[in-house]
């Protein structure tokens, strides 16, 4: 049975593979009925990989087109886990396209050309397209790959993009993902939803300017060596020291085991427009240089940020709005692409953001995975790939 009006389903589950994917699909059966989903999307920990859970799930919803990442933690409305597996199933008045592009890293541009060969740029009775893009970050080309597909997608038109960088649970080794049957890592995932009404994308971060702007003086790839001529560290450490005084913590006694959080309280803002892309540094060298998770290029002007948990859960919520007012009727359940980074801020008050969004959505269904970056681009955007922030795709009713 097929349906006009929007059906989301909502599906968590863990354990080992097997009876964790019979248990999706027990889960996402009881919600849909004799509905037939238009799509699914799996988001799996390494618990579950999804060589494992992909054929499950495909043979259960065949012919819809399924879609899976590989993650950092998993969620839906009502649980949040680690080293599990979650999904969503939608139905209603859509159809999603998708392709799979390989070899990432040896060459983003034939992977994304791959990716989108087979996308119809239309289909009739459905004016509205919305593109997902999934992709390994570890091939360190997430930014490259992001505005690549937007422009692959077509500039005549251009097509607003969410989506999310897999995850390992921080092993930081593998990451994948999935096109129904087709399971990858070096690789990249994108789908077309077209859809009868449009879809709603909103993105927010927690973060406000701790320091004036900075420029980068030496930087190679995803490694900032000296900011103002001075190694990165030092001029991080002296720029936060006041605020983290506040706290009792001195940067200079940091310990290995706490640089990490420490870290992701205080990350770069890079300027986008009128707001920030936030970029996390992850690891401080002998040298004192930074390693951020994604590229920052030499000569880029950056403001170190502070980041509080309270501005964290209230940001979810206002990327829940924003993706709200992008819809035009009231909305049906969403997919949530939020970083692992927001999780590591949050702690125990992650559940809060979660919910946080599904109560700004009206209570509706959502599931989404802890991912290690986030692609919010709308039209007449490029910020493109993000860190630390909540990416919220709402599905119209």
């Amino acid at each position: 049975m097929v349906t006009e009006k929007t059906l989301v389903a909502t599906a968590i589950a863990n354990g080992d593979p097997g009876p964790a994917a019979a248990a999706l699909v027990e889960q996402l059966r009881g919600t849909l009925g004799e509905t037939k989903p238009a799509f699914v999307l799996v988001f799996a920990s390494t618990k579950q990989p999804l060589r494992d859970i992909m054929p499950e799930l495909t043979a259960a919803f065949s012919p819809a087109p399924i879609l899976g990442a590989s993650t950092a933690g998993e969620f839906t409305e009502s649980s949040i886990a680690k080293l599990s597996v979650s999904a969503i199933a939608v139905a209603g008045a859509f159809e999603l396209h998708s392709g799979i592009g390989r070899n990432l890293k040896a060459s983003p541009e034939r992977a994304v050309a791959e990716a989108v060969a087979r996308l119809p740029r239309e289909v009739d009775g459905l004016p509205h397209r919305t593109a997902i893009l999934l992709l390994d970050p570890l091939a360190g080309v997430s930014e490259e790959v992001t505005l690549l597909t937007a422009d692959a997608l077509g500039t005549d038109n251009p097509v607003p993009l969410a989506g999310g960088a897999a995850g390992d649970d921080l092993g930081m080794s593998t990451t994948w993902v999935a096109c129904s049957d087709e399971v990858e890592t070096d690789a990249v995932v994108v789908a077309t939803i077209h859809s009868k009404h449009r879809l709603g994308i909103g993105v927010q971060h927690g973060h406000v300017p701790l320091s004036s702007p900075l420029e980068v003086t030496k930087s190679e790839g995803a490694t900032v060596y000296e900011i103002e001529g001075r190694p990165a560290w030092d001029v991080w450490a002296e720029q936060t020291r006041p605020s983290a005084a506040k706290r009792g913590v001195d940067p200079a006694t940091l310990s290995d085991a706490d640089l990490g959080a420490y870290l992701l309280r205080y990350e770069a803002g890079l300027a986008s427009g009128d707001s920030m892309k936030i970029r996390a540094p992850l690891s401080r060298g002998e040298d004192g240089s930074l390693g951020f998770a994604c590229g920052i290029p030499q000569g880029a002007v950056i403001r170190i940020t502070e980041s509080e948990p309270v501005a964290q859960v209230e940001a979810a919520r206002q990327a829940a709005r924003r993706a709200k007012e992008g819809l035009d009727r009231d909305p049906a359940g969403a997919i949530v692409f939020d970083c692992i980074c927001r999780n590591l801020i949050l702690g125990d008050e992650f559940d809060a953001a979660v919910h946080g969004m599904s109560e700004e959505l009206g209570g509706v269904p959502l599931a989404g995975f802890e991912t290690y970056g986030e692609i919010a681009l709308d039209v007449g955007d490029m910020s493109g790939f993000h860190n630390t922030t909540t990416v919220v795709l709402a599905l119209p009713s």
